[in-house]
């Protein structure tokens, strides 16, 4: 009898284990690893990457949380949807701003080079 008690306890925690973790609980976890990662100064190289580490972690738990969480408040699902879009929106805007700084780049440096080219054929 001893044996079957254990058995159910271990699905017990292995579906506990495996479900998403409760989305207020993962927002606010998110959101101390980011503030962690933040604060840390340049030269804690171990703790920035283990706060990196972290933060990709609990995004990834937020988001399943979002999508499979059920009877979670609205306020609750907008503020966890505003923590995960907030990364997608920084990386999009500095892969806009690397595209952008390329693209400006160009457009001043081709006309001087054709400048510099007519110059040399000229002269």
């Amino acid at each position: 009898m001893a044996t079957l008690s254990a058995s159910h306890d271990d699905d017990l925690l292995l579906t506990r284990l495996q479900a998403p973790p409760d989305l207020r609980e993962g927002s606010e976890c998110l959101a101390y690893w980011r503030r962690r990662r933040r604060r840390l100064p340049w030269y804690r190289l171990a703790a920035r990457r283990e706060a990196s580490r972290m933060v990709m972690t609990w995004e990834r738990h937020v988001r399943e949380a979002l999508i499979y969480q059920r009877g979670v408040p609205m306020g609750a699902r907008l503020d966890g949807a505003k923590l995960v879009a907030a990364v997608h929106l920084r990386r999009w805007m500095r892969r806009a701003g690397a595209v952008l700084a390329v693209t400006g780049t160009l457009i001043v440096l081709i006309p001087v080079v054709l400048f510099v080219d007519v110059l040399v054929h000229v002269f």
